[in-house]
């Protein structure tokens, strides 16, 4: 006759079970430590130099993360980080996709050039950039995304990118100033309105301040 296990047993495999499931929100948050599968129609490795190249329909998947390109180029440095560069052409950009922090949505960004640097843990889109999230949208020149806090920040082309070792900036929004009511004068709706040099922020319904950089002229 089999005896029953023991209450004790029994715990302890309840709590093995409970530490075995994975938590959704970090697995998006880990994304970058997870290991990298390609799928390609050249590669060539090069583990003397550390520089890993696909070519030709590159597709890439890493946790929840996806990304297609023309082509991949890694490299690693003496302390394990590495740079990725992904790039595509004018007619077809560079995509990546992945679940965002919350487990809730997706962002995507695509661009003619991709770049992941794991050490910042920050993505770089270059021509015809452009981030979709559950919250935003945004296109410009060059925008920075970064997957810790999930902001991002928008540049011109050549304009400088900012210190990588700080977290992008979430800017409060500016309140506009009062002056004397002007009756007088009330512009139509189908002139512009210039402009002013006050970068725009948007700030998402979850409450997160996100910057979104207007360069000057």
């Amino acid at each position: 006759m089999t005896r029953p296990p023991s209450l004790r047993l029994l715990l302890a495999a309840l709590v093995a079970s409970v530490f075995a499931l994975p938590t959704l929100s970090l697995a998006e948050r880990n994304d970058s430590s997870k290991p990298m599968d390609f799928k390609s129609q050249r590669a060539h490795m090069d583990d003397l130099h550390k520089t890993y190249n696909y070519v030709g329909q590159v597709r890439m998947n890493q946790g929840t993360r996806q990304l297609t390109a023309e082509k991949v180029v890694i490299k690693q440095d003496a302390a394990g980080f590495s740079k990725s560069v992904a790039t595509g052409s004018a007619q077809k950009l560079a995509y990546v996709k992945q679940r965002e922090n919350d487990g809730k949505g997706w962002m995507e960004g695509w661009g003619e050039r991709i770049e992941y640097d794991d050490r910042t843990d920050k993505i770089f889109f270059f021509d015809q950039a452009r981030i979709k999230t559950s919250t935003d949208d945004a296109k410009g020149e060059v925008i920075i995304y970064d997957n810790v806090t999930e902001r991002y920040q928008i540049l011109a082309k050549g304009q400088p990118i900012p210190d990588q070792s700080k977290a992008l900036p979430a800017q409060p929004g500016i309140a506009p100033r009062k002056g004397p009511e002007r009756k007088f004068f009330t512009a139509p709706s189908s002139v512009p309105l210039p402009s002013g040099n006050t970068p725009a922020t948007s700030t998402a319904p979850d409450g997160r301040a996100k910057a979104v950089i207007t360069p000057g002229k």
